[in-house]
């Protein structure tokens, strides 16, 4: 006798899509939930969930130097580049674009770069043995932004070299770009030193250098602006991402790296920028040259009254470190801040076109610090 079936319950009525509608709504109750507690708890400063310097998209400007800078017939002067975001065109010939030169009260300002895309003459290749050649790898302010390249701290100290070492020969090769951290002049080194076989590599540093480093390692880890569209819309998303930020370290080796240097009662992290300016000691010595570090000092370290909002930052907090750090490795330091502050204090006018950008004066006071350093380390022939 075959007994009847038992009847379908009606949770075995129930369909499976029920059941994933039910779960969805619980998950999204959960992350609603979690969203309010994490904005509550950002709001009661629990947790920060401020932007960091590794949200920074390319700073701004430099996207409006490869966008709307100068340009010629040729095209224009800043190109993309898949490693260094952008670098300047190779033989390209024109000038600064008249809004920045009017707006610094001045006549035209012609800019010419050489082969190897560098506002400068053309090095001398193969170089001579009995050349002394010196790098300069920096940002806008080795460039000479507003400047012209005879002005510029580079140039002024080639003549310098020629004037007081007459027996010598001396190439100074200025290769900074306007834009570049130090994570750009370290990749540009590793590509270009076996060519250029340099003697003394000489870094120029810029307070902007600490974001313009962060951004640069985290957008070279992940290949794409690291803020997601959901990380700035909701609070737990960017939790989730700053947790996994600290745990791969964020591309500076700390959490408290990651802090945005712009607010107030933060200290600048340098920790990414020294360990930049490690590889770039390590390519220059794998080639045999020294290495000198030069930090640029902001308009508001030197004079009185000036408004800018990095300037909450300590002097401190940038020149200091970076003493330390060139010591402690073996760096040669060259600090032009005193000397700066010393031609304010006699009234020699203003060294500065702009809050971090010097004068032709402000570039020959660079170029003085930077050979009266070299020269009283033994660093040249």
């Amino acid at each position: 006798m075959t007994l009847p079936s038992p009847s379908p319950s009606s949770a075995d009525k129930r369909s499976p899509w029920g059941a994933l509608v039910l779960a969805l709504a619980a998950l999204a109750l959960a992350l609603a939930l979690a969203e309010g507690l994490t904005r509550l708890a950002a709001a009661l400063g629990v947790v920060d969930l401020q932007p960091t310097l590794a949200d920074v998209a390319p700073p701004e400007e430099i996207a409006q130097e490869v966008n709307r800078g100068p340009h010629t017939a040729q095209g224009p002067l800043y190109v993309g580049d898949p490693v260094l975001h952008h670098r300047m065109a190779p033989g390209w010939s024109g000038a600064f674009p008249p809004e920045i030169t009017a707006r610094l009260g001045r006549g035209e300002i012609p800019i010419r770069t050489n082969r190897l895309g560098l506002r400068g003459p053309e090095p001398m290749e193969p170089k001579p043995a009995d050349l002394f050649r010196i790098l300069v790898l920096g940002d806008s302010v080795a460039f000479g932004w507003g400047v012209r390249e005879e002005d510029t701290f580079p140039s002024q100290l080639a003549d310098l070299l020629t004037l007081l070492h007459p027996g010598q020969r001396f190439e100074v090769i200025n290769a900074g770009v306007s834009g570049y951290g130090t994570w750009q002049q370290a990749r540009w080194l590793e590509q270009e030193a076996g060519r250029l076989q340099p003697d003394l590599v000489v870094v120029q540093v810029h307070l902007n250098d600490a974001a313009d480093n962060l951004w640069g390692a985290v957008g070279q880890a992940t290949g794409e602006a690291p803020r997601s569209w959901l990380a700035q819309r909701s609070a737990l998303a960017r939790l989730v991402q700053l947790a996994l930020l600290a745990r791969r370290g964020g591309g500076t080796g700390g959490g408290s790296c990651a802090n945005d240097w712009s607010e107030p009662g933060r200290r600048v992290c340098w920790e990414t920028t020294l360990a930049l300016l490690d590889d770039i000691r390590r390519t220059a010595q794998a080639y045999g040259a020294a290495t000198a570090l030069m930090p640029v000092p902001m308009r508001w370290q030197v004079e009185a009254g000036i408004v800018d909002p990095r300037a909450w930052v300590d002097a401190s907090l940038y020149q200091e470190p970076l003493g330390r750090y060139a010591r402690r490795e073996g760096w040669l330091f060259a600090d032009p801040l005193p000397a700066f502050q010393g031609a304010a204090a006699g009234g020699q006018g203003s060294l500065f076109l702009d809050v971090g950008h010097p004068n032709e004066a402000g570039h020959r006071l660079l170029a003085q610090v930077l050979y009266r350093t070299l020269n009283q380390a033994g660093a040249l022939p």
